[in-house]
């Protein structure tokens, strides 16, 4: 797909994502019936094969947006990076509550500006500006955080979100709600609504939630990340092939730690929530690269 027109395309794109995204949703509620086994390898696959390599990617896409276009694994910026995500991951394990709203907060915005800055390219637009970014980035994380399962998750995090009345479905149905107006709302200018729509689809149809995330993290924002930085952000798309190998060794090393961190939440070394803050903690030193807040460049 990297070299077909579906990646040269910014109005292709989107039609794939979205293509992707329904069908998605569509296999996650037969996989619920029929092979709920296959769900959490399905889920695992994707946010390796994509979603990893979206973030391993982080030290080329740095080296280009500041001048190198060999793009080295520098110190300068491999230790920073992966200092951050020490801090984020200990600063989750100090004030979990604060941390998990400055990261549902950072990546609203990250997903959005993404989807944005490829809805610019579709219509030739200005850039989008921050505050439709976090609007979008809203719009499509609600319906996946106020599922059941995932208010379980938040709860552990100091979340407690249960409405006291009503059914457990009523946060769903509020957020799918407020997420449709909104969605309504940027469509008028960014022609976007579908996405929304799409991410409320999967709130709904994939019965697993990490299945549910990973489907729109590695087709969704991965994807639509991908041929933004490298086909239009970067302009070296003809050499993606190269680069996504480059990517391997970081997403082999990332994975091993969260491998072992893992394996001692399920030891009983580490609390669930620890090792979850560790994933968490993973993405912040992402975004503030490719969102250009940071730079480990010293020279």
């Amino acid at each position: 797909m990297i070299g077909s027109d579906t990646f040269q395309q910014a109005n292709r794109v989107r039609t794939w994502t979205l293509v992707l995204l329904v069908a998605g949703a569509l296999l996650g509620d037969a996989l619920w019936h029929w092979a709920p086994a296959v769900q959490l390898p399905l889920a695992v696959l994707l946010i390796a094969g994509l979603g990893l390599q979206h973030g391993a990617l982080d030290h080329i896409l740095h080296a280009h947006m500041h001048g190198d276009p060999e793009g080295p694994l520098r110190q300068s910026f491999a230790l920073p990076y992966i200092a951050g995500i020490g801090v984020a991951w200990a600063a989750f394990e100090t004030a979990p509550g604060w941390m998990l709203g400055l990261f549902l907060l950072v990546s609203a915005y990250h997903f959005g500006m993404s989807h944005l800055r490829v809805d610019a390219l579709r219509r030739t637009t200005p850039m989008p500006d921050s505050l439709s970014g976090l609007i979008l980035g809203v719009a499509v994380l609600a319906p996946l955080i106020t599922r059941p399962d995932a208010l379980a998750v938040l709860d552990t995090f100091g979340w407690h979100l249960d409405v006291g009345f009503g059914s457990e479905l009523l946060p769903l149905q509020l957020a799918s709600g407020a997420s449709l107006f909104f969605g309504l709302l940027l469509h008028r200018t960014w022609r976007n609504g579908l996405l929304v729509a799409a991410s409320i689809m999967l709130a709904w149809f994939v019965h697993d939630l990490l299945l549910a995330f990973a489907l729109y993290f590695a087709l969704g924002h991965s994807r639509e990340a991908f041929f933004e930085e490298f086909k239009e952000r970067q302009s070296v798309a003809r050499n993606f092939p190269s680069f996504y190998l480059k990517s391997l060794p970081l997403s082999a090393a990332f994975a091993a730690m969260a491998g072992i961190i893992l394996w001692l939440a399920a030891d009983g070394v580490l609390r669930e929530r620890a090792a979850l803050s560790f994933l968490l903690a993973g993405t912040l030193p992402h975004i503030a690269v490719l969102e250009g807040w940071v730079t480990a460049r010293t020279r």
